[in-house]
């Protein structure tokens, strides 16, 4: 199977799992959703969904209802939380987070679900604008076979994340050798991928 291939049989599982599941219908009850990352550049090297639901003063209760609908929908066999309004990581949103792992259609899926008020929401909206705008069918297979070759890489969404090889095609880059490189130089990181 190619990786175009690839990405869209697990795009049209996450269709599945968006609609059917009623997982999109539970979180729009809550807010403004946006389904991000790769599921909606049509980028999909595996099976995660990044959702963004926009909030106005919520509390870390209505939070949690907001977990237990996700887990009706989706049946995980494990969530975590993160309130990153208190912790304040350098590369995550000030936001309040749900990470779910869920066995779907034979596979592990894993789901992202970030609540963020209407400022970090519109400029999750914005970035992710810029970035689509430079995807194009010539980038695309560079893109899609970088992130089939790296995403078990151990210091994958760690380090660094899909945004660098995005960039990094963006750029001229092609293998991974040449990402390597990108990353040291960029990024200050050393990295050997076999």
């Amino acid at each position: 199977m190619t990786n175009e291939q690839q990405s869209n049989v697990i795009r049209l599982e996450a269709d599945r799992i968006l609609n059917e599941s009623g997982l999109m219908e539970a979180l729009n009850r809550f807010g403004k959703t946006l389904v991000h990352g790769s599921y909606a550049l049509d980028l999909m090297t595996w099976r995660d969904l990044d959702m963004y639901v926009e909030t106005v003063d919520w509390s870390e209760s209505r939070f949690f209802d907001l977990g237990k609908a996700i887990a009706a929908c989706v049946q995980p066999s494990k969530m975590s939380y993160r309130n990153e309004r208190q912790g304040e990581t350098d590369h995550l949103p000030r936001g309040l987070y749900w990470g779910a792992y869920a066995g779907l259609f034979g596979q592990t899926w894993k789901f992202d679900v970030w609540a963020l008020d209407a400022q970090q929401y519109r400029q999750k909206q914005e970035a992710f604008a810029l970035l689509a705008a430079k995807i194009n069918d010539g980038n695309r297979p560079f893109i899609l076979s970088l992130k089939s070759e790296l995403h078990r890489h151990p210091e994958y969404r760690r380090t660094f994340f899909s945004v660098d090889v995005y960039e990094a095609v963006f750029e001229g880059i092609r293998t991974k050798a040449q990402f390597s490189n990108w990353l040291g130089e960029r990024r200050g990181l050393r990295y050997c991928f076999d």
